[in-house]
This record gives structure tokens, sequence and C-alpha cells, in this order.
């Protein structure tokens, strides 16, 4: 079967800040495709299809085990660090399937190596003897298709949604997204990229005649050797226009992560309930989905949209004229832009502050949290009394309890009263391994400033 495919990307999600909080996990003493066929040649196809082919043969099964220094612990964590392991048989290659066993002995799971990562080996089963084929994959993206359509729902509600979000699907180092009949899919790990064939044949059968785009996360790049990705050209944009609720959205796959934030869907229907006749300073604003959703739906009086991406900001002010909305579009830094706000003379009731990913690397922590101190000072500082302040991180090196920590340091530099009512996170379509705690990236803090 030929997967109608066009795959894509740029941002991957760091590896190395993780890392070190869960190096204690097996170490027994311790216990975040194709191409598209249509726009390409026949030359490259047919070098696809040689490509796919280097992979797709059926495993032998029989596996290669590899052994742990040390003893199964009970935190059945899915990422085995480097050294955690004896040694490493030689001929292994990036993304073969793998048994793991302690040493004792005792099975731990099967999972795929990667070679150039320090995470050795991603765990997908506990299941020492499952086999990590095409009807693996299959069975997980079903099982992760009945939570989005037949518990959640979501179908109901929008026409876009995350397909697939790594370990808290049980496919550590795989997301992806569907954006109205495109798909984005974003392989973290080399062995999905190996894979990228049968998974784009899966999908293919899963959703028929949708397109597909491939976008390795650049870091994915750096440190899996996976192709980096590259934007198409002028006149090969896969544009597509989404529906979120009653509010539409042109979504670029060539923008940040896969191109839009599926993960605040719930964050802005909530905050679309709060901000009738309020002003609305959407910080940090990208392709305006926040302040489209206050405007449009909130019915929200005035809505400022701040951010420093102009191609982002072009984007936004296309969604505004799509929903007939009235939004002003600030192009500049958003400290600075609260900077002067702290002397309005009619400050804004309502501030939403979603900066980018600032802690991506352990060594950029402190700098992250000094930013996100800053910022979150500012704005309780610009904000009128009694105003709702909803202020969020993405950044998985910062913990929920940490960032509250800043927050109350913030609430004590600005010199005002911080009360939360409500603590958010990614939308329900982004679920959490409890094995994984990582998985549980954002935050999103819904307070009052007094």
């Amino acid at each position: 079967m030929e997967a109608r495919s066009l795959f894509n990307q740029q941002a991957l999600e760091g590896l190395s800040s993780q890392e070190k909080r869960s190096c204690t996990v097996w170490d027994g003493k311790k216990s975040r495709f194709g191409f598209s066929f249509e726009a390409m040649s026949e030359t490259s196809e047919g070098a696809f299809s040689e490509s796919a082919q280097e992979h797709s043969n059926p495993p032998s099964y029989s596996v290669p085990t590899l052994e742990l220094k040390g003893e199964k612990t009970l935190n059945a964590h899915p990422w085995i660090f480097r050294r955690m392991f004896k040694f490493f048989p030689s001929g292994l290659s990036d993304g073969d399937e793998v048994a793991v066993q302690a040493s004792d002995g005792e099975p731990v799971g099967r999972g795929f190596y990667h070679g150039r990562s320090q995470i050795a080996v991603r765990i997908m089963t506990p299941d020492a003897e499952c086999q990590l084929d095409d009807d693996f994959l299959r069975k997980k993206l079903d099982a992760a298709r009945d939570l989005r359509l037949d518990i959640l729902r979501l179908d109901r509600v929008t026409d876009s949604w995350r397909v697939v979000h790594g370990e808290g699907d049980g496919l550590g180092g795989l997301v992806i997204d569907k954006f109205n009949d495109l798909l984005v899919v974003q392989p973290y790990s080399y062995a999905f990229y190996r894979r990228r064939a049968e998974l784009g044949a899966i999908l293919e059968e899963m959703f028929p005649g949708y397109r597909q785009v491939l976008k390795p996360p650049s870091v994915a790049a750096q440190r899996e050797g996976v192709p980096e990705y590259q934007p198409p050209g002028a006149g090969e944009e896969q544009e597509v226009e989404i529906t979120e609720g009653k509010v539409r959205l042109l979504v670029s796959p060539s923008g940040h992560k896969t191109g839009f934030f599926l993960d605040q869907r719930e964050n802005r229907a909530r905050l679309a309930t709060m901000v009738r006749g309020k002003k609305v300073l959407d910080g940090c604003c990208y392709t305006g989905a926040m302040s489209i959703a206050a405007r449009t739906l909130g019915k929200a009086g005035r809505v400022v949209g701040v951010d420093l991406d102009e191609e982002a900001l072009a984007m936004a002010k296309r969604n505004e004229k799509l929903n007939r909305a009235s939004i002003e579009w600030v192009h500049e830094d958003i400290f600075h832009y609260l900077k002067r706000q702290r002397h309005a003379v009619e400050p804004f009731e309502v501030i939403v502050i979603d900066p980018p990913k600032w802690a991506r690397e352990r060594d950029r922590f402190e700098e992250a949290e000094r930013r996100y101190l800053d910022i979150n000072k500012l704005a309780m500082q610009a904000i009128a009394p009694g105003g709702i302040l909803l202020t969020c991180s993405c950044s998985g090196l910062v913990s929920q309890e940490h960032f509250l920590g800043i927050l109350q340091h913030a609430a004590e530099l600005s010199g005002r009263d911080f009360r939360i009512f409500h603590h958010g996170g990614a939308s329900s379509d982004h679920p959490v391994s409890a094995h994984c705690p990582e998985s549980r990236y954002l935050k999103a803090v819904f307070g009052r400033v007094f």
C-alpha cells in the first residue's frame, strides 16, 4: 500500500535536562514516512522506496538482550540511560529492537536501542517477549484513537487533536498531531524515523486520504541522527484551516513544534468564560489562538496580542480576519511591553503569559528561572486590582512545585497578592504516563492579583 505522506520539522524537546532526574530508575540503588509523494519526483520517490525497504523487513524475533548493571526496581521508567547497562553487543544499529533484563536475569521489557542518545533504550512494553512489529504499532495507535474519540469525544468540539503523545500513549519518542485532514508526525527517536514507511502506511489505514508531514525535531536530528527538517519551498506550504469550537484558525506545520499549540485548547476555552467585557493582554500570542478565543467566544472588550515573531503575527492577523474579530497586534518584546504597562491609566484586567520553552537544558535552568520570575513580576505589577492572570510554563525541567515557588516569589517582589484558583495543564489528548512524569510538561496557573 502506498502511504500518502509528506513528512517535516524543527523543534524537539531536549533530553539532557531530564536524564539526570531519571538516571536512578534502573540502577538498583535508587529509586518530559515518508514524504509528500504528490510533490516528489519519480527519482526521489524511488530513493525513498529503497530507504524504506532497507529497514522494513520484519525482524527474525530473536532480538539482542541487553543486561543492566543493577536489579529491576519497582519504578518502571521507560527511559534507560547508557550508563545503566553492563555493555552493548557489537552489531547493534540505531533503532534496533532489543530486550532488556536486570542483572539477576529478570526481564525488564522490550524497546528500541538508540546508539547516539544518552537514552540508550526506550522501553515500549514490560513484556520482554512482545514483538514490536506493525501489529504492535497498530494496537497502540488504535488505543490512542479510542481515548480521543470514544472517551474524550474530541470530534464533537474540534477537528484537530494530538493523536499520539509519546510515553502517554505507550510510544515514547513519537508525537503525532492531527490538523483537520493533515497529520504532522514528529519522531523524537531514530527508531520511529527508521519505521516511517510502516508508520505512514498504518496512519493511511486509520486516516484514509489524509496528508502526512514528517517533521523531525532539530534536537532529534542532532542527537539521534534523524535528518533535519527542511521547510518547504515557495508554493509547497502545507497550510490547513482547523476549527476549535466556533473558532477557525490557520495552521502551518512549518511553525513552532508541529505548527500549533493543541495543548492549550482547554485553557483557551476556560479563559474565554472569564473575560466578557474585559481588557485582555495576550503575551507571547503566537498565531493568536488565545486572543481570538477571548474575543470571539469570550466577548472580551479590548484584546491586545504581543509577540516578537513577525511571521506568527502575520498569521495571527489572517486568523483575526477569518473570524471577523477585532484585535490589536503588537510586534514587541513582552518584557518591554509589560514595563510600559505598569503605569497605564486603564490597566489590563486579564493578562495571559505563555512564553516559549526557556529551560531546554539543565545549564539554562537558572536563566530560565530568572526570566519566569521577571515576566510574572511585571505581569502582576501591570494588571488591574482583582485582575485574572493566566501564566504558563511549557518547560518540562520546571516542575509544578518549582513554578508555584517562582510565582510566590514574583508576587512578593511585585508587592501584590496572587490568589490561585485553578491549576491547569495540557489538554486531555496529552495523557501522562505515571511511570514517566516528564511527559507532564505544561503548567497553566489561573489566579487573581490584588
